[in-house]
């Protein structure tokens, strides 16, 4: 089990400028209380410019590290069916629905900034939070 509580996706992370973000995530990533898991520091390096790769690397290096297991795609897979037939299809990217099923195997939180995870724990129930109010930042 995770010592983190909460896996941070990409689009709470990616907001750490506004200060309103960095005022909620800011003390759980002091805290320890935030993990990383593949897909998402593969997301973060794609973003990042070439330059900054290295940088970003290092300020994420003390991150708990949640593993990605063939039983989170097949999670993931699941909830991708659940929301087709709840006629959600291709609502949510694949990325957030395997960063959802890591969370859900690790019993951590998602903290985001992202609608699609809203649809996924009406399939899953598991628990996310929005880091600040949806439609508060850009």
């Amino acid at each position: 089990m995770a010592i983190a509580s909460y896996l941070a996706d990409t689009s709470a992370t990616a907001r750490l400028h506004h200060p309103e973000v960095a005022q909620a995530l800011g003390p759980l990533l002091d805290r320890g209380l935030v993990a990383t898991c593949g897909i998402l520091e593969l997301e973060l390096t794609f973003a990042a410019r070439a330059g900054d790769v290295p940088a970003t690397r290092r300020r994420r290096s003390g991150l708990e590290w949640l593993d990605t297991a063939d039983e989170d795609f097949r999670v993931a897979m699941h909830t991708q069916v659940e929301l087709a037939e709840r006629g959600h299809h291709r609502a949510a990217a694949l990325p957030d629905l395997l960063v959802a099923a890591v969370a859900l195997r690790h019993r951590v939180a998602v903290v985001h900034y992202d609608g699609d995870f809203d649809l996924i724990s009406a399939v899953t129930g598991q628990p996310t939070q929005w880091v600040v109010p949806r439609g508060s930042v850009a």
